[in-house]
């Protein structure tokens, strides 16, 4: 008898586990060219900057007061590609919208890395629909992974947004690379209703078996 529903429950199981449409974030490892900027230059390390930038749509991000983008060099190589985003002392928001077609689970990662020769103290807020999620200090000049649940979100608009904290640590900055979305499904109430009725009619079909 516990055979015969077997497939009906691994279908059920099969559905809750459903990937949801993927979200993709627009230039989400900082490679886009840009047509302006607010300023742009370069350290006696070999850091190239470029603050704020702005251009054509492909650029994905909104760049806030304090945000921009860096190039690799002698400290530090682009986690992927050969540029990354830059958070300096206290910022604006380094944000991105993005829209969900469904109701979705929403895991982020991303790489962080502390800029190397100058002051340590740099903290970053990364928050959802201006909802703070986390607070992550930036405490080491190598790439680290971080990775933050960002819970269900309903179908729809959302934004994505990084924000440097520090304003009394003098010139320290976060760098930023490599930003992730990934999805789940969340499965529909008649989907979870037939997960549990075909598991309430195996637990039943087991206890029968184990009575006889």
């Amino acid at each position: 008898m516990t055979l015969k529903f077997l497939p009906l429950a691994l279908a059920a199981l099969t559905s809750l586990s459903a990937v949801a449409d993927p979200v993709t974030l627009s230039n989400a490892g900082f490679e886009a060219h840009w047509t302006g900027y607010a300023a742009q230059g370069s350290d006696q390390y070999g850091v190239t900057f470029t603050y704020q930038p702005t251009g054509p749509a492909m650029t994905g991000w909104s760049f806030g007061g304090g945000t921009g983008v860096a190039g690799s060099y002698s400290d530090l190589t682009a986690y992927e590609g050969s540029r990354f985003a830059l958070l300096q002392s206290a910022t604006g928001l380094l944000s991105q919208s993005f829209t969900l077609a469904s109701d979705a689970q929403l895991d982020l990662s991303f790489v962080m890395a502390l800029r190397a020769r100058y002051r340590s103290g740099q903290q970053v807020s990364v928050s959802i629909d201006g909802q703070q999620i986390a607070l992550l200090a930036a405490d080491s000049t190598a790439w680290q992974l971080e990775t933050l649940d960002l819970g269900l979100l309903q179908a729809g608009l959302h934004t994505l947004a990084f924000q440097g904290m520090s304003g009394t640590s003098g010139d320290t900055t976060a760098f930023i690379d490599a930003v992730r979305l990934d999805a789940n499904a969340v499965p529909e109430p008649a989907s979870l209703a037939l997960v549990l009725g075909a598991l309430g009619v195996l637990g039943a079909s087991a206890r029968r078996q184990k009575v006889c």
